[in-house]
């Protein structure tokens, strides 16, 4: 199954700070003017005109740029909680602690990580992924707006996904392969 990751574009995280949103609420930030402009840009990329269908996480960022690649592309467009971003923490309602948050950063990688950890491991949002993944085997090629963490997972590397990025993989029976990066148009 061919798959075409997209990381959301550029977030205007000043709209969600001037009114004092903090934690998991940021989540509700937007796109900027220049994260519009990098979707509607790559929304030209040859290697998504024949996607089948886009499937997205259901924050803001993702969801918006979803929308617009939908909308340009004409495909249908499916939210899934399960593309969220990274956990830094697992419990949702709880004060996101920077010091834990930068451990955590500095943990994130595959294999096995501390028992304890309070964070969600780089193997459980691979996991997660691929569950949401296999409900849409019948999509090929698939769009999958999500984030840079989540795509990484995927990767099995911590390389740099830029905001915007197209990142195709293969997907057989839950291995990946990801494919050669071109330069978006």
């Amino acid at each position: 199954m061919r798959v075409y990751f997209v990381r959301h574009g550029e977030t205007d995280y000043d709209v969600v700070t001037a009114r004092g949103v903090r934690g998991w609420a940021t989540s509700f930030a937007p796109l900027s003017s220049i994260g519009r402009l990098q979707i509607d840009t790559i929304a030209r990329d040859y290697r998504l005109q024949d996607a089948s269908a886009i499937v997205c996480s259901s924050y803001a960022r993702a969801l918006e740029s979803a929308a617009l690649l939908s909308r340009t592309l004409n495909k249908p467009l499916y939210v899934e909680y399960d593309l969220h971003e990274w956990l830094p923490q697992k419990d949702p309602l709880g004060e996101i602690d920077g010091a834990l948050l930068e451990r955590a950063s500095g943990e994130l990688r595959p294999g096995p990580t501390s028992a304890d950890a309070p964070w969600e491991s780089i193997d459980e949002v691979r996991e997660r992924v691929l569950r949401v993944l296999g409900r849409y085997r019948g999509f090929e090629p698939l769009i999958v707006v999500t984030h840079a963490v989540v795509i990484q997972s995927l990767l099995g590397s911590p390389r740099t996904i830029d905001h915007a990025e197209i990142v195709p993989f293969d997907l057989d029976e839950g291995v990946i392969t990801p494919l050669p990066t071109q330069v978006s148009a």
